[in-house]
C-alpha cells in the first residue's frame, strides 16, 4: 500500500466517544477564537468566515506557497485549523459536528484551490472512512501526509487506586509516590487559579522560556488561548489552570479544560532541576489524574505530542488512538508530485 493511499477502517474505536463530540477544537468557541485572532492575517486568505451556529466547519480559508520558484501551490484549509502559513495553536481531531463528511466536501468544492488540509482525524472514525469513501466521487486524491499518536486515560469504571495499580512501577514512583518526598520540602499547595488567565499564562511563559527558549504563548497565540478560555468557560466548559506552589514558589503549572465528558490537558510547564529525584511535570499529572477520576468525567486526554526527553504520555496512558493528517488533492500535477515524493520515501527506507 503506497504511504499516500486510504488506510482501510475495519472498526470505531471507543477512544472518542459520540458523547464527546464534537470536541473542543469544534466548537464555536474554538473557531471565534482562532478566527478573532488569526483571520487578518496576511499570510491567509479568507474566503468564507464562520458564522453559521449549526455548523462548525462552514468557514473556509485559503494560502499559497511557492514551489521550486515555478510551481504555486493554493491550499484550502477549514476555520480554526493550524498551517505552515498561520501557525496558530493545533486543533486535533478534525470532527464534524452536525454536517456530514459529503456536505463539507460540496462547500469546499465551490472555491478554486489545488489541495484541501484537514489535519489529525482519528483514524478509527466515521469521518475517516466517509471521507475515503466520498473522494473518489468527487474526483479528489486522498494523501495521507502526517501520522501520529493521541494518548489518553479511561477514567469511568474504574479509580486512581486501580490506575495506579496498573502503570509500571518505575511510572507510579514518579507520577505518585514521589509526593511524600514533595510534602517534605515544605508548605504544598495546588490552586486553579481561573480566571486569572493572563497571570497563568504568565507562569507558563515563563517556564517555557527556560525550557524551550521561547514562550509558550504571545502575539496571536495569546490573543487565541485567552478568548477561547472565555468563551468555552461561557459554554459549560470548565477550565483547570493549575499550578503547585511549594513554599509559596510556583514550581508547575497544567492546563486542562473538561467538557462533555473528556479533560483536554492542553499545556504544561514546570521549573527543572527543581529537587533531584522529583520529576515535577509527572507528579503534576498525578494531582490531575487524581481529580480528574473524581470528576465524573470519562476520559483525561494527553492528546499527541512527545516530551523533551521521553514519551511520558504513552507510558501513563490507558487508551490511545493513531490520528492522520491528510491532504485532499486536485490538482493533476500535484498527484503526480505527491506519488514521487512517496515513491523516493520509500526507496530511503
Amino acid at each position: 500500500m503506497s504511504f499516500s493511499d486510504p488506510i482501510e477502517i475495519n472498526c470505531m474505536s471507543d477512544f472518542f466517544p459520540a458523547s464527546h463530540y464534537p470536541g473542543i477544537f469544534a466548537t464555536h468557541e474554538w473557531v471565534d477564537a482562532w478566527q478573532n485572532a488569526w483571520s487578518d492575517s496576511a499570510a491567509i486568505t479568507v474566503l468564507k468566515p464562520h458564522l453559521d451556529r449549526e455548523n462548525c466547519r462552514d468557514g473556509f480559508y485559503l494560502y499559497t506557497q511557492k514551489k521550486a520558484s515555478v510551481i504555486t501551490l493554493a491550499t484550502l484549509f477549514s476555520a480554526g485549523i493550524s498551517t505552515p502559513a498561520s501557525p496558530s495553536l493545533r486543533s486535533e481531531y478534525f470532527n464534524l459536528d452536525k454536517t456530514a463528511t459529503t456536505q463539507l466536501l460540496r462547500s469546499a468544492l465551490e472555491y478554486k484551490w489545488d489541495q484541501f488540509f484537514i489535519p489529525d482525524l482519528l483514524l478509527d472514525s466515521e469521518e475517516y472512512s466517509e471521507l475515503c469513501k466520498a473522494v473518489g466521487a468527487v474526483n479528489l486524491t486522498l494523501s495521507v501526509r502526517d501520522h501520529s499518536v493521541s494518548y489518553a486515560v479511561q477514567l469511568k469504571q474504574n479509580t486512581f487506586a486501580n490506575y495506579l495499580k496498573g502503570l509500571g512501577s518505575n511510572t507510579r514512583l514518579k507520577l505518585f509516590n514521589k509526593r511524600k518526598k514533595l510534602y517534605q520540602l515544605g508548605e504544598v499547595r495546588v490552586e486553579n487559579l481561573w480566571p486569572n488567565i493572563d497571570g497563568f499564562i504568565e507562569i507558563l511563559n515563563q517556564f517555557h522560556q527556560r525550557r524551550w527558549g521561547g514562550p509558550c504563548y504571545s502575539g496571536r497565540n495569546r490573543a487565541q488561548i485567552t478568548g477561547f478560555l472565555t468563551q468555552i468557560a461561557g459554554a459549560g466548559g470548565k477550565p483547570d489552570l493549575s499550578v503547585i506552589y511549594c513554599n509559596n514558589q510556583v514550581v508547575s503549572a497544567a492546563l486542562d479544560v473538561e467538557f462533555c465528558g473528556r479533560i483536554y490537558n492542553i499545556q504544561s510547564g514546570y521549573q527543572e532541576k527543581f529537587q533531584d529525584g522529583i520529576s515535577l511535570g509527572t507528579l503534576h499529572f498525578g494531582f490531575q489524574l487524581e481529580k480528574a477520576f473524581e470528576s465524573g468525567a470519562e476520559f483525561y486526554d494527553f492528546m499527541a505530542g512527545n516530551g523533551k526527553h521521553s514519551d511520558y504520555k504513552k507510558s501513563l496512558a490507558t487508551h490511545s488512538a493513531t490520528l492522520v493528517s491528510v491532504m485532499l488533492v486536485r490538482s493533476k500535477l500535484l498527484r503526480v508530485l505527491y506519488g514521487v515524493k512517496d515513491l523516493l520515501n520509500r526507496f530511503k527506507k
